[in-house]
């Protein structure tokens, strides 16, 4: 019963209504493990690196639940990840995964490949490390954000997005001033 319970503990955690009914609401150690996209597309994956949701799996692999936050409308409020991640071998892959719609107020199982990646995505490459190297979580960029709930790291979304679109703001501003200099008549 115990491990039944550890692997759906990915949705639990998210899932405000069931946190809401619970005497307890379970909280998470929440780390932003990587970010991408482009202006008003931006995502956010956010990783929990609570010790005691980071479950064992058969042959020395480690399960982690990550969760990619999405500013695009039309997409999901978030996707919630179970990542298998191998250390030994250097290897992760995706072994659940459920979308969440506030419009439908629950999960959807989603398309993923369960298979080893061999040329993994960006954000699966920074989940293993996240795991692997915890010692290299600041220098790989990766934000903590606290120990909070679940629906609390949800909710940030919004914030982290603003400061993405900022970001690119100022960017796109100095990329047309440094264009701009570059047209100038030397003298």
């Amino acid at each position: 019963m115990i491990a039944f319970t550890r692997h759906l503990l990915p949705a639990a955690l998210l899932c405000s209504a069931l946190a809401a009914q619970a005497s307890e609401v379970l909280k998470g150690d929440f780390w932003v493990v990587h970010y991408q996209g482009a202006l008003g597309k931006n995502q956010v994956f956010i990783a929990d690196g609570d010790p005691t949701h980071i479950v064992n799996r058969p042959g020395g692999a480690k399960s982690l639940g990550v969760y990619r936050l999405y500013e695009e409308p039309g997409k999901p409020d978030f996707t919630s990840y179970d990542v298998e991640i191998d250390c030994a071998k250097n290897r992760v892959r995706v072994v659940g995964a459920a979308d969440f719609r506030s419009v439908f107020n629950g999960f959807r199982n989603t398309k993923y490949s369960s298979q080893w990646q061999s040329k993994p995505d960006a954000w699966l490459v920074q989940s293993r490390d996240f795991v692997c190297k915890p010692t290299e979580r600041q220098a790989k960029k990766m934000e903590h954000l606290g120990v909070m709930s679940a629906s609390q790291m949800s909710k940030a979304g919004p914030h982290f997005f603003e400061i993405l679109n900022r970001e690119a703001a100022k960017t796109a501003i100095m990329q047309k001033i440094d264009e701009g200099f570059a047209q100038m008549p030397a003298k």
